[in-house]
């Protein structure tokens, strides 16, 4: 009640939006984190750092999009080859010796094919952190040299494709056709963008911010989920019985992928452009209502006399939006009940011809995507910068250890009770609380918004040990 205590209605609802477009985010990264633990027993402690990636991801396809233009058809085409290999391995069983020359001969390769490629002058776009700009045919390698590029990354991905299908723990039977596919289509796509990357470059950036966003949030989700479905099947497999290697592991990736980011993109962060569904700035804004918002577009809307932004709105939409689909479908969808069946009996499910490991690399995807899409949703509210990561993995574990690790419901009730928690808090920072009987009101330090969730945290911890919705072992 004392929060409260003073406060006008306008500026109570302002508050409470502000709450639930922090909370809308949070869950974004929790609800992957809890994903992830409940069904798998894993602790990714590198959640944060795919929201941050996929953060970064989208933004780049956003405003320098020649970047993932240039880097996209390296990786497809080492996907495609790893695919070629693992079919060649069905004929080609190598001895001991021949898998550590394969794997020599893959990270050879790979440092050749990366040699001097032009990453500072394909970063140096627009308003880019390197504060200097420089035309795509000067910045991308010609085309000679490139294709010298993808043609060593194919081999590199061959020879890796037969180490991980020699592998005793992965020489399980698969279907060469779909195999087959996939290493077209992966070689397909790659060299498309390489051929049509500077066409392509120019369409995206011509095109609507609204719609570059919308390729943005795709690119982000996808981004998380497939790295996460990456560490997850590369890293995090053979660790499946060693869980403070686990912890160790994705802790470590946090760093790792912290100095990433710092070294291609610097420490200074950047600021992605509101769509502009969101930001038109007529003489008829702010939007009166809703209704009248879906005509104008504007920046922001009259909530109870005040005008509140129309994009963090969507930020609490997007957060429900996934909530709900969450839920759905862990409890209606036939995936959701073969992941828990896999989680309560692996032996049984997979007795029944489903391969659980593949259902579990799945669910993992789907938790780094999550956080994926999170940081391309905040990247024009908060911006991009390399901090992001620890911060958001802070609050997300805040967030799970409230509501019970494992639980989705106990995600979004504990993302609530963090986000509006953090909003209050910056409320008392910035106008104080008055208190009854005091003519004056008292003020805090910014200390007090980050200290009011670890305080909430302690509270239930003490209540009730395994969170609100968290249940003993």
């Amino acid at each position: 009640m004392f929060l409260v205590q003073g406060m006008s209605i306008p500026t109570l609802v302002s508050v409470l939006l502000s709450g639930l477009t922090l909370a809308a985010l949070y869950f974004l990264v929790a609800s992957g984190l809890t994903l992830i633990f409940g069904l798998m027993d894993v602790l990714n402690f590198a959640q944060g750092s795919l929201f941050m990636l996929g953060a970064y991801a989208g933004w780049v396809l956003y405003a320098n999009p020649r970047l993932l233009l240039n880097l996209a058809p390296l990786l497809l085409l080492f996907g495609a080859g790893a695919f070629v290999g693992a079919l060649a391995a069905r004929r080609f069983a190598l001895p001991r010796i021949g898998l550590w020359i394969a794997a020599g001969a893959a990270v050879v390769l790979t440092l050749f094919a990366v040699r001097d490629f032009p990453l500072a002058k394909l970063v140096a776009f627009g308003s880019s952190v390197t504060a200097q700009i420089i035309s795509t045919p000067e910045a991308q390698d010609p085309f000679q040299t490139m294709l010298v590029r993808l043609a060593l990354m194919f081999l590199a991905g061959c020879a890796v494709g037969l180490v991980v299908a020699n592998r005793g723990d992965a020489a399980r039977p698969f279907s060469a056709s779909r195999v087959i596919v996939a290493a077209v289509g992966l070689a397909g796509v790659g060299l498309a963008l390489f051929f049509f990357r500077e066409p392509l470059e120019q369409f995206i950036l011509e095109l609507d911010s609204t719609l570059r966003f919308l390729l943005a949030v795709v690119t982000g989700a996808a981004a998380g989920g497939l790295l996460g479905a990456l560490l997850e099947s590369s890293l995090i497999r053979p660790l499946y019985a060693r869980p403070i290697y686990q912890i160790l592991l994705t802790l470590g990736l946090v760093f790792v992928f912290d100095q990433l980011i710092r070294l291609v993109w610097g420490p200074i962060g950047s600021v992605m452009q509101v769509p502009s569904f969101f930001s038109s700035s007529s003489s008829e804004c702010p939007a009166p209502d809703l209704i009248a918002w879906l005509t104008l577009h504007c920046d922001s809307i009259q909530i109870f006399g005040r005008p509140f932004p129309s994009y963090r709105l969507f930020i609490i939409l997007i957060g429900a939006l996934m909530a709900v689909a969450i839920i759905l479908i862990m409890q209606r969808t036939r995936l959701g009940m073969i992941i828990r069946a896999g989680v309560q009996d692996s032996p049984m499910v997979e007795a029944l011809g489903i391969n659980v490991r593949r259902v579990f690399t799945l669910v993992f995807a789907l938790g780094a995507g999550l956080a994926g899409l999170g940081g391309v949703v905040a990247a024009p509210f908060l911006g991009v910068y390399p901090g992001m990561a620890q911060e958001f993995l802070l609050q997300a574990f805040i967030v799970v250890v409230i509501g019970g690790l494992g639980s989705i419901p106990g995600a979004v009730l504990g993302a609530l009770l963090v986000g509006l928690a953090r909003a209050f808090g910056d409320h008392l920072v910035l106008s104080g609380i008055q208190l009854p009987g005091m003519a004056d009101a008292i003020s805090g330090s910014p200390a007090i918004a980050r200290a009011s969730t670890v305080l909430i945290m302690a509270i239930v911890l003490l209540v009730k040990p395994t969170g609100i919705f968290g249940k003993k072992e």
